[in-house]
């Protein structure tokens, strides 16, 4: 039960992170406006990507973005939660998805930890029904 309490304050901890209800950015589609909003991504930088995007076609990957001069590791580390390869439509719905399959995750979860606490509830009585029918045995066999 206490492990179960612990996953459930860590997923609502993670879904209510700033983080995951900031909005992201397409940088596949976003204008220099879009990009320059985020941490880190001043004017410059937001239209090198848009440039870079422009000459070398849509970003494959997110990672693809490091390529654009001025984006090292770091800025890449401090903004790779909030940008995307998809509209936000479409990130939605995979959170969803993904807020779904973890509420379904936790529910099977917690149907397993009642089977099994009822399981071990039974053993206890087929013990203690053990232990009483010793008892008789022993009983009998003194008479």
């Amino acid at each position: 039960m206490k492990k179960m309490i612990a996953i459930t304050s860590l997923l609502v901890s993670l879904f209510a992170s700033p983080v995951v209800l900031a909005e992201m950015v397409n940088i596949n589609t976003a204008d220099v406006a879009t990009l320059d909003s985020l941490d880190g991504i001043g004017e410059k930088k937001a239209e090198a990507i848009v440039a870079y995007r422009t000459e070398h076609g849509e970003f494959k990957t997110l990672e693809d973005l490091k390529e654009v001069s001025g984006i090292g590791d770091k800025l890449f580390d401090n903004i790779k939660d909030n940008i995307s390869l998809a509209d936000a439509d479409t990130a939605e719905a995979d959170k969803s998805a993904k807020t779904t399959d973890t509420a379904e995750t936790e529910a099977v979860a917690e149907k397993t930890e009642v089977k099994a606490e009822k399981a071990s509830a039974k053993d206890e009585k087929a013990e203690a029904a053990d232990k009483v029918s010793e008892k008789s045995t022993v009983k009998a066999d003194k008479t």
